[in-house]
């Protein structure tokens, strides 16, 4: 199977409610959403709230997704609940929002930060296998963002408690590379008291840098890694954090390889927390070359029978024996 790709654009120049409906209409043709909970301007700010209800059974079945948008940024942070008469997040500071402050983004988290002289364009690559699993390619001047909100039909890990705390479906993909190595780790987003996984670190603090920008939007769900090709190199398995690492073959290395082999790997997880793994038709691949990348780019495996698009990649800068990580969607 093969994922669908639709893309969404805010020509130059573009108002803030123009960059809000490409997320919108993205959202909704993803499944999460019929309409936005809450859609209003707070001065020059334009808010959107998506509710997505992961069971409505449970106290805090519900995560709010507070997006924010102006004509320089997209933020976000969330909510365990919204009061719609108020346009405010409801219940209490810190546990339950980190702040009730609707015409200003400086108490939200920045993911994007596009300027409207510049054409935004939003991708959505939706899986054929598992069509409640979609990701977004944000793509802003010579900057992207790639990132996932997790479906309300998703399947969650059953020690999951939804009636102690919260659960934030919002992931982003970060490649990177040092020496000869290379790493695409999932990352989470904005986090609150109530989170039932890193809120008990945010006892006692009201900063945005911990609540947003550092404690939780930098917090690595999964880490996936290769080491490059070179000789007897610590610096090459030198990883900062834990990392799963994917098999690279190198007939130099192993003479069991007839030629060199770096696949494409699939069906990974990419989040603890979700039974889903990631569909069969977006993977992984460290790739070993020169070339360089772009959002976009197609990835041939075999022509016309398996090609892959590129999501996010990072360039190794270790003459072709450096890995390089990539994200892909595949399109045939």
């Amino acid at each position: 199977m093969a994922c669908t790709k639709q893309t969404y654009t805010a020509s130059a120049t573009w108002t803030a409610s123009q960059l809000a409906d490409v997320f919108r209409d993205a959202f909704i043709d993803a499944g999460l959403m019929a309409a936005w909970h809450a859609s209003f301007l707070s001065g020059s700010i334009e808010n959107r709230v998506l509710r997505v209800q992961y069971d409505a059974s449970k106290t805090y079945g519900t995560t709010f997704y507070w997006f924010q948008f102006s004509t320089t940024g997209a933020y976000l942070h969330v909510a365990t609940g919204w009061d719609t008469a108020t346009n405010q997040p409801s219940g209490t500071q810190y546990l339950d929002y980190f702040s009730t402050t609707t015409s200003s983004t400086s108490n939200h988290w920045i993911f994007a930060s596009p300027s409207s002289t510049s054409t935004v364009i939003l991708d959505r690559y939706t899986s054929g296998v598992d069509n409640k699993q979609s990701w977004f390619l944000l793509r802003w001047s010579t900057s992207r963002f790639v990132f996932t909100i997790a479906h309300p039909g998703s399947t969650r890990q059953s020690w999951l408690n939804l009636d102690r705390g919260q659960f934030v479906g919002f992931a982003h993909a970060a490649p990177s590379t040092a020496f000869a190595r290379g790493t695409l780790d999932f990352r989470r987003g904005p986090a609150l008291r109530r989170d039932l996984f890193i809120g008990a670190g945010l006892v006692g603090t009201t900063s945005l840098t911990n609540y947003a920008a550092t404690a939780a939007s930098n917090h690595r769900l999964l880490g996936y890694g290769a080491v490059g090709h070179v000789s007897n190199s610590s610096d090459n398995f030198a990883f900062a954090t834990p990392h799963i690492l994917l098999p690279v073959g190198f007939s130099a290395t192993n003479p069991a390889y007839p030629a060199n082999s770096n696949p494409v790997f699939h069906s990974l997880p990419y989040t603890p927390y979700l039974v889903d793994s990631l569909p069969s038709d977006f993977g992984i691949s460290f790739h070993y070359a020169t070339n360089t990348f772009s959002p976009g780019d197609t990835f041939v495996v075999s022509a016309g029978v398996e090609e892959w698009e590129v999501l996010d990649f990072a360039a190794n800068s270790t003459a072709v024996n450096g890995a390089s990580p990539l994200f892909l969607a595949r399109m045939i």
